[in-house]
């Protein structure tokens, strides 16, 4: 059980495949239906990406998730990154796909240990990058974690404007 400084107490893990609706359900709660992850989505990413498939949970309750894939796209712009023909198992690259945390569960400290996870995961890995798309009121969010904002995303994914985030993690070698 990880505890935040204000004694928020909840557990970072892998997420398993039979929790995937529950994951699903907690996605569709936190984006518009546009922009939401498909169930066929989320079990592609468990199935081919399990290791960038984090989870948050208290008391027995998902409430929080961060996933991506691998890729060799240096952007998460593309169509194609968003759907399978993007990824790359090998991919010098990490595209964070999804971060969502239910709303009473917001502020405590949960949706920064899940990409903390995912970075730490990415970076032991020798990943070169983490790559993500976020609507401008979450850009500070990114930046207090290390990325820097790119601009604006030529994606119009869900009908909303997208700002690219970049965190270089090592050097190519």
């Amino acid at each position: 059980m990880k505890m935040n400084e204000s004694g928020y107490p909840y557990e970072l893990r892998m997420i398993r495949s039979d929790e995937l609706q529950t994951a699903h359900e907690l996605e569709l709660a936190c984006y518009p239906l546009e922009a939401a992850a498909t169930r066929e989505a989320f079990t592609f990413r468990q199935q081919h990406f399990p290791g960038y498939f984090w989870s948050a949970w208290r008391n027995g309750e998902l409430i929080g998730l961060a996933c991506g894939v691998r890729t060799a796209d240096s952007s998460c712009g593309s169509d194609e990154v968003k759907s399978a023909h993007g990824s790359d198992p090998n991919g010098r690259h990490l595209c964070v796909l999804s971060v969502a945390v239910a709303r009473q569960h917001r502020g405590h400290g949960v949706g920064g240990a899940l990409m903390e996870a995912l970075i730490g995961q990415a970076s032991a890995a020798g990943l070169e990058l983490v790559v993500l798309m976020c609507e401008e009121h979450l850009i500070e969010f990114y930046e207090r974690l290390g990325f820097e904002c790119e601009g604006l995303s030529a994606s119009e994914h869900g009908g909303l404007q997208w700002h690219e985030m970049k965190l270089r993690l090592n050097e190519p070698g």
